[in-house]
């Protein structure tokens, strides 16, 4: 009896050991899920100051810092990263949206006083924009200093629209025909000057 006390002692302070840390496992894990994959990006790198600009991203700003040379003497350009969406300021275009202003100033200037930084638009029929969606096409040529990348020199835009049967546009997307044409200084690149309009048709 003297031997099997103890033995018996141990087996249940094992027994109670083994149990208490599958309990702290299992709240360990009920606590710790895997995050999906997309989840990182869903968090978001917008704002940061990062050394490339990453697929889906643009950026808003560049400065020269030492902060991804190496550890050299030397500088190199870091970028404040943006998540492409309605109104966002970029410093090139991006696919998929269109842009409606384009300022002048030192944010997304790498080399030089001054680059142009655009502001992005997302596509929709109406909108009149600094350029035309791929496959869309449009019924009206303005010019404004809106879109221009020269200080004070106007610059074209054009009321983007969605091609429809019978829409009388400035031009023929692909795949499109036209039925019929007529003369208008809707789309005149050269003030004064008629141009011609088509009545689409696919």
């Amino acid at each position: 009896m003297s031997v099997l006390s103890p033995l018996h002692r141990i087996s249940s302070l094992v027994a109670r050991t083994t149990f208490a840390l599958a309990a702290v496992t299992a709240l360990l894990l009920a606590g710790f899920t895997v995050a999906p994959a997309g989840s990182a990006h869903a968090a978001g790198l917008d704002g940061t100051w990062a050394c490339s600009v990453p697929a889906g991203y643009t950026y808003d700003q560049v400065q020269q810092t030492r902060q991804c040379s190496g550890g050299a003497g030397w500088t190199s350009t870091v970028f404040r990263l943006r998540t492409p969406a309605e109104g966002v300021l970029s410093c090139t275009p991006v696919d998929g949206f269109v842009y409606d202003n384009v300022t002048l100033g030192s944010a997304c200037a790498q080399t030089g006083p001054q680059a142009p930084g655009y502001r992005l638009r997302t596509p929709v029929d109406g909108l009149t924009a600094c350029g035309v969606k791929p496959g869309w096409t449009y019924d009206l040529i303005t010019y404004t200093t809106a879109c221009s990348t020269t200080s004070g020199v106007p610059a074209t835009t054009y009321r983007n629209r969605v091609p429809v049967n019978g829409l009388w546009a400035c031009w023929a997307p692909a795949g499109w025909t036209y039925t019929a044409t007529t003369s208008t200084f809707d789309c005149s690149l050269t003030s004064g000057v008629p141009s011609t309009k088509y009545r689409i048709a696919h």
